[in-house]
């Protein structure tokens, strides 16, 4: 009799621990993602809306193994900018805990964003590094992860111009 229940609960443990493992290989692991979105500019004179230039990159994630339940994810794009951040998982539901990131802001015409009072008839024209702080979710849909990210910042050394990332969309496709 006892026998049969110790051999029960011990089948049911490894079954938990089995499910608990297959959660976590399913989403970790090498993905190639693009990110992109529109991005609003704002200063004492008004606002402008930018529409990014793509951003392609590697996105990397790995269990946490110091917190139980969290995941570290690296992104490292193209052009060697890069960032880490931390998420949580719910089912096939990604929760993307808030970040901070140094990011230059590039629209779909080429030129970086500026500040507004910058004539962009020019031809030096001045790069902006934006500090952006970002919080997000995201779904797993067999080997793709779709992440929805809101990015707000302001233009390093010049606190005045800020940025409102109204929704910044990443499409990961697993290695």
């Amino acid at each position: 009799m006892y026998k049969h229940l110790i051999i029960g609960i011990i089948g049911v443990l490894s079954l938990t621990l089995f499910a608990c493992q297959r959660e976590s290989m399913r989403i970790t692991g090498d993905y190639s993602y693009k990110l992109s979105g529109e991005v609003a500019i704002m200063d004492e004179d008004g606002e402008v809306t930018y529409h990014l230039i793509h951003r392609n990159g590697q996105m990397n994630i790995l269990k946490d193994k110091s917190q139980k339940g969290k995941y570290i994810i690296t992104m490292n794009e193209m052009n060697g900018g890069g960032y880490t951040l931390s998420a949580g998982i719910d089912g096939d539901n990604l929760i993307l805990e808030t970040h901070s990131f140094s990011t230059n802001i590039l629209s779909s015409s080429g030129l970086p964003d500026l500040n507004l009072d910058v004539d962009l008839g020019g031809d030096d024209v001045p790069s902006a590094i934006y500090r952006v702080t970002a919080s997000g979710n995201g779904v797993r849909n067999g080997n793709m992860l779709i992440l929805k990210e809101r990015w707000n910042g302001y233009q390093s050394g010049n606190p005045s111009v800020r940025l409102n990332g109204m929704e910044m969309n990443i499409i990961a496709e697993k290695n």
